[in-house]
């Protein structure tokens, strides 16, 4: 799968590695950065997205070709080594959220999405609402690239994998690859953050992230997901 991602901000909390590892199959831990687990409410334009098969672009399927996207996640080990898990994705395709949670296993949310955002300089501003009346925001102003990622940054942006819990069993992962260059990270300030979806999705954080960068667009391509090789047979219990 190809795509373009647009316009994304990360905006992180700290939470106990605890509440990561609870919720995870038993092939993956989670990522502690200096012994911290942390949870990310990322928002971004979705573009150009277009399924592979043979190496060749299918035409682009009605509705699903560009959309916001806004992501809860948290960052994990598992046999293939690091990668993102993802608590929710909301999007504001209704049909590509339903592709993408029966191709990739990935726990898609059809949302409204009201996004008024693009790369560069400038603000960007998401506002999310779900059917069951869950709702999430973000608002800052985008300002100069940095001159460089540091340590913190370069764990939370530079991810490239995805695990996800297999639809047909609680106790099975997959694993996919994520392909796209380095991200040229952006600062950002007069942040303004709901983070009521990351509450919704068990983490006990406020409306003010520790840390938030943002970056222009990538293009990105998702490999198919594969049962992670410790996820061969029923898992082991001690």
């Amino acid at each position: 799968m190809r795509q373009r991602w647009s316009a994304i901000v990360w905006c992180h909390w700290p939470v106990p590695a605890d509440v990561v590892a609870r919720r995870l199959p038993p092939s993956l831990t989670p990522d502690l950065y200096e012994g911290r687990a942390w949870v990310g409410f990322v928002p971004f334009e979705m573009q150009a997205l277009r399924l592979v098969v043979a190496g060749r672009d299918l035409p682009a399927v009605p509705t699903t070709e560009n959309f916001s996207e806004v992501n809860v996640r948290t960052y994990v080990r598992g046999p293939m080594g690091p990668g993102v898990w993802f608590d929710t994705l909301d999007a504001s395709s209704r049909l590509g959220a339903a592709v993408a949670r029966l191709a990739w296993s990935l726990p898609y949310v059809p949302s409204r999405i009201e996004s008024d955002a693009s790369d560069g300089p400038g603000a960007r501003d998401w506002r999310v609402s779900r059917a069951d009346g869950a709702t999430g925001r973000l608002r800052t102003e985008v300002g100069a690239a940095r001159p460089e990622q540091g340590p913190l940054e370069t764990f939370l942006t530079e991810r490239y994998a995805l695990y996800a819990r297999a639809w047909w069993s609680r106790h099975r992962s997959l694993w996919a690859p994520v392909a796209h260059p380095p991200w040229r990270l952006r600062s950002c300030a007069g942040v303004e953050v709901d983070a009521g979806l990351v509450r919704e999705a068990g983490y006990d954080v406020s409306d003010e992230p520790a840390h938030v960068v943002a970056s222009d667009s990538v293009d990105v391509q998702i490999g198919l997901p594969r049962l992670t090789p410790r996820d061969a047979g029923p898992p082991t219990r001690h």
